[in-house]
C-alpha cells in the first residue's frame, strides 16, 4: 500500500501528457469563451424580456387590459430565470476559464505552482458540475416516485372518487 502512495507523488508529467493537456487546455478556453459569449446574450435577453412581454401581450386578443400587470410580472419573472441561468453558466464557467489559461501558461513556461493551481480551478469546475448532476438525478427519482404513486393512487380511483 505504501508503495502505492509513493509512486503517486512521484507521478511526472511527461512530453506527451503535456501535450495533451495544452490540447484541453485550449480546447477549454475555446468552450469557456463561447459560453462567455452566450451568457452575455442571455443577460441581454433578460434585460430586454421585459419589453418584449409587454409588446406580446398587448397584440395578444383578449389580453389589452391585463396586459399591463400580466407582462410586468412575466417579464419580471422572465428577466429572473435568464439572470439565474446566465450566472449559473457563467460562475463555473470562470472556474473553466483559469483551468484553461493557467494550464496552457504552466505548459509553456513550466510552472509547477500554475500547473496546482490550473488543474484546482479543473477540480472545482468538474465538482460543480458534478453536484448538480446528482441533484438533478436526485429530482428525477423524486419525479419518478411522485408518479408511480400518482399513477397507483389514479388506477385505485383514490382521487376523489
Amino acid at each position: 500500500m505504501e508503495h502505492g502512495q509513493n509512486s503517486l507523488l512521484d507521478l511526472q508529467v511527461d512530453q506527451q501528457c503535456a501535450a495533451y493537456l495544452l490540447e484541453t487546455a485550449k480546447w477549454n478556453r475555446f468552450l469557456a469563451i463561447v459560453w462567455f459569449i452566450l451568457c452575455g446574450l442571455m443577460i441581454v435577453f433578460a434585460l430586454f424580456a421585459g419589453t418584449m412581454f409587454a409588446a406580446m401581450f398587448r397584440t395578444m386578443p383578449g389580453m389589452e387590459n391585463a396586459s399591463g400587470a400580466l407582462g410586468a410580472s412575466a417579464s419580471i419573472i422572465i428577466t429572473g430565470a435568464y439572470l439565474v441561468m446566465a450566472a449559473f453558466q457563467l460562475i463555473p464557467n470562470i472556474f473553466r476559464y483559469k483551468f484553461a489559461t493557467q494550464a496552457i501558461n504552466a505548459v509553456r513556461s513550466n510552472d509547477q505552482a500554475l500547473f496546482n493551481r490550473s488543474i484546482n480551478n479543473l477540480r472545482i469546475y468538474s465538482k460543480f458540475w458534478g453536484i448538480v448532476t446528482i441533484i438533478i438525478i436526485a429530482f428525477y427519482v423524486v419525479i419518478f416516485i411522485i408518479a408511480l404513486v400518482g399513477g397507483a393512487m389514479v388506477s385505485r380511483g383514490g382521487f376523489g372518487n
